[in-house]
């Protein structure tokens, strides 16, 4: 409402402002831009969110692999110092002793043929 002289009042003008700040915000929402841009936010978002997510496994996989290779050569260590490995070695040197003999008969037998 104006008030006699017809001059606007407070109450009309922040109406007025209210309304035009509406439409302005619609007018923002809906324009070709405004969604442009959405798109390429969400997009942008959606790919530092994959960014993350692989940079997040890598930390992972590289601390996995700390961490086996640590245990690694601390059971190396273990099996170095309790002498197994010597053990193992001669286990295997008369495993493929046998081996050599049974393939030598083998081979003795197809020459006789």
């Amino acid at each position: 409402m104006t008030s006699k002289s017809n001059e606007p009042t407070l109450a009309d003008e922040l109406r007025e402002m209210g309304q035009q700040l509406k439409d302005l915000v619609r007018a923002t929402a809906e324009h070709p831009t405004t969604k442009e841009l959405e798109e390429k936010i969400a997009r942008g978002v959606k790919e530092m969110s994959a960014e993350i997510d692989r940079a997040l496994a890598r930390a992972k996989a590289t601390e996995t692999a700390h961490a086996a290779g640590a245990e690694l050569k601390k059971r190396a260590q273990t099996l170095k110092d309790s002498g197994a490995k010597e053990e193992i070695e001669r286990g295997l040197a008369t495993s493929v002793r046998g081996l050599n003999e049974q393939i030598r008969r083998a081979i003795d037998e197809i020459k006789k043929k």
